[in-house]
């Protein structure tokens, strides 16, 4: 093709509209940076923070920015950007008051101020503040209300950053803020997140649905800081979320000061919801922390797996639902799987007046509720040792049921109870002790009160292996004490010197029981057929046979002593071991020995309180002939009763031990019978003279 000089002569005009026009849809094509913004007059216009970074937007007191439709209020896209907010931000629509989805940095929001709590951001149907890319960084500070009316009920919440997988995000409710959804949760704080609230953060459930007041869904490593002004409420559970699977690893933390609130008004204060011990929660509470059963569980805190819990203030559930077909409902102050619990305040399980389908619980040691297959209706195993330590002033009571229960299958991991002097275990049962171990290994040391009068029991334990230690001079036990059948159970009462433990219930199936100092008295009827050693201070037996006759006798280097009975054979033992000096106070009875077991050389047993009248052929006896053995001519060589050496005789079913006569008895003796013939020689004169 030719072009012809005219064609040519064009050439340069149509470059430079081509040139122009390609500059004008480059400038179309360019992205238009929004820029800072201020409302000082009422608005409908959506507005933008864009990706200039800095930029800032504010809404001042006394005015509105009001959107309509499905817009978001005000959109961020640029970093470090910051609105503040002193009037109204409002989406009367569909649409979300804020939203990044680009994933800002540095982005701050401020709702009020100290002196400026009428500053409202509201969303009728959607979420307030939605961050909903990651990674993002985001502060948030209200002092106004911030409130999700979800009108369509579809789980719009006030603060949603759960889109936040990594970044830093915080969010500060300070006193007098209000954030609060209606049929969804108030605040979801997102990976690492945290919550510091002094105000009020409140879910509202009205139509039946379930809303939380703060909701960590799948996220891990959130903590929550409510302070001593600050109320966390849930419509279903205060403060909930869990790990996403079994492998998963999940957090939290939270901290409750002196006069907080976190209640869960249709669910636990606390739900966590986890598979193992993967899922690790501290909980720090000074205030108070309750959950409210109306259609179901409603645990103050319920963690399926590990925790680390101090408590100074008051953990209770309030109530707990099941339909009767479902079988008996637990309302439980705490039910984890397992970690750490100390208490100086108050942990209880109470049960509404008129609900006769559930019972109040203090504390629950067990895994998941297992659902389906055999074991159906049953709990799993714990997820690691399980230790329970009640301080000075410390309460962990059951209204109706027990204090303590662990529960599920056995594993191997063990149950530690620590009761403090001063520190009371109170259980409500008809039936159950106040403590309950389960199959699970047990370790319980009590220097406080363990009270199960309710039912009798006062502990139960049904573990392979497990030990119970009475310290100090403050330890009460009321009820009585049951070791696992079977098992390898011991008890220890240790006092103290000077000190004194005092119990009339029943002790059973124990190996051993054994007091090293003080002096501690039974008097109830005791059935535990292991040993009874005296190792140290003085074991009353107040009562004829306090201990089972199945039960061996070691004298270790304490004394035994018998009272209120003034009768023959007061106590029968299986056998008699003396491995110390060790003394006998019988009270003016005798004791019956069914064996002998070891003696040891150079040993001394003192025997006081003997009353022949009551008991003339002996002080103790040893069922069998025992005459030629020289284990028992080694006890008696280094026996005295009443102060005296001891002499003994086989009387073919007993060797008798009693007290040698002394020198004056004899001379007595001789002297009787010399009067005896003096007088018969009299008589035989008189008849003859006559």
């Amino acid at each position: 093709m030719q072009f012809t000089p005219s064609q040519f002569a064009l050439k340069p005009n149509r470059l430079a509209v081509a040139v122009v026009l390609a500059g004008l849809i480059q400038l179309t094509a360019s992205p238009v940076f929004a820029a800072s913004f201020t409302i000082n007059a009422d608005s409908t216009t959506a507005q933008t923070l864009g990706s200039g970074s800095g930029q800032t937007g504010s809404v001042a007191a006394g005015r509105s920015l009001k959107v309509n439709g499905s817009t978001v209020a005000v959109t961020i896209t640029g970093n470090n950007a910051s609105l503040t907010n002193l009037g109204t931000i409002s989406q009367t629509g569909s649409g979300r008051v804020i939203r990044d989805n680009t994933g800002v940095s540095g982005l701050m929001i401020t709702n009020g101020s100290i002196t400026n709590s009428t500053a409202l951001m509201q969303a009728a149907d959607a979420d307030v503040i939605q961050m909903a890319k990651s990674p993002a960084s985001v502060t948030l500070d209200n002092y106004g209300q911030m409130i999700s009316l979800n009108a369509s009920a579809g789980g719009s919440q006030v603060v949603d950053f759960n889109a936040i997988l990594s970044g830093s995000n915080v969010v500060n409710n300070y006193a007098g803020g209000l954030m609060k959804a209606y049929e969804a949760d108030a605040v979801r704080p997102g990976v690492n997140g945290v919550v510091n609230n002094a105000g009020t953060i409140q879910s509202i459930t009205t139509a039946g649905s379930s809303s939380d007041g703060v909701d960590a869904q799948n996220n891990s490593g959130i903590t929550v800081n409510n302070l001593s002004t600050g109320i966390i409420e849930g419509g279903r559970h205060a403060i909930t979320g869990g790990a996403l699977n079994s492998t998963s690893s999940f957090t939290m933390t939270v901290n409750n000061s002196a006069g907080g609130i976190i209640r869960g008004m249709n669910g636990s204060g606390l739900n966590l919801d986890g598979f193992n011990a993967n899922q690790v929660v501290t909980v720090v509470n000074g205030g108070l922390i309750t959950g409210n059963g109306v259609t179901g569980d409603g645990d103050g805190v319920d963690v399926d797996g590990l925790v680390n819990i101090t408590n100074t203030g008051t953990i209770r559930s309030i109530n707990a639902y099941s339909a009767p077909s479902a079988g008996l409902a637990y309302s439980e102050g705490i039910s984890v799987g397992g970690g750490t619990i100390i208490n100086s305040g108050t942990i209880e399980g109470l049960v509404a007046t008129g609900n006769t389908n559930a019972v109040g619980r203090g504390i629950t040691l067990a895994g998941n509720d297992i659902s389906s297959g055999p074991l159906a209706g049953t709990r799993e195993a714990l997820y690691g040792n399980a230790t329970i330590t009640n301080q000075a002033s410390g309460l962990i009571r059951g209204q109706s049921d027990s204090a303590i229960v662990a529960v599920g299958a056995a594993s191997q991991y063990t149950v530690t109870i620590n009761n403090n002097a001063g520190a009371v275990i109170l259980g409500g049962g008809a039936t159950t002790a106040a403590i309950q171990t389960g199959l699970n290994n047990a370790v319980i040391n009590n220097a406080g009160t363990i009270n199960g009068a309710s039912s009798g029991k006062a502990i139960t334990f049904a573990g392979a292996s497990n030990a119970l230690y009475i310290t100090g001079g403050s330890a009460s036990v009321i009820g009585n004490i049951s070791g696992a059948v079977g098992g390898s159970n011991t008890m220890v009462i240790n006092p103290g010197t000077g000190n004194s433990f005092a119990y009339a219930g029943s002790v059973s199936n124990f190996n051993s029981v054994e007091v090293k100092s003080g002096n501690v008295t039974l008097s109830g009827a005791n059935t535990y057929g292991g040993k009874t050693m005296v190792s140290g201070g003085t074991l009353t037996l107040d009562g004829a046979n306090r201990i089972s006759a199945s039960s061996a006798l070691e004298l270790n280097g304490g004394t035994l002593a018998i009272t209120n009975v003034n009768t023959a054979n007061g106590q029968t033992f299986a056998s008699l071991s003396l491995t110390d000096n060790s003394i006998l106070n019988l009270g003016n009875t005798s004791i019956t020995f069914n064996g002998l077991g070891d003696v040891v050389s150079g040993k001394t047993l003192t025997i006081t309180d003997y009353l022949a009248s009551a008991s003339p052929t002996y002080a103790f006896r040893v069922l069998g002939n025992f005459s030629a053995d020289t284990s028992f001519q080694t006890l008696i060589s280094g026996t005295t009763i009443n102060g005296v050496g001891a002499k003994f005789q086989f009387d073919g079913v007993y060797t008798n031990v009693a007290a040698v006569p002394e020198p004056e008895t004899y001379a007595m003796f001789i002297f009787g019978l010399g009067l005896i013939g003096f007088v018969a020689r009299r008589r035989k004169q008189k008849e003859e003279m006559a």
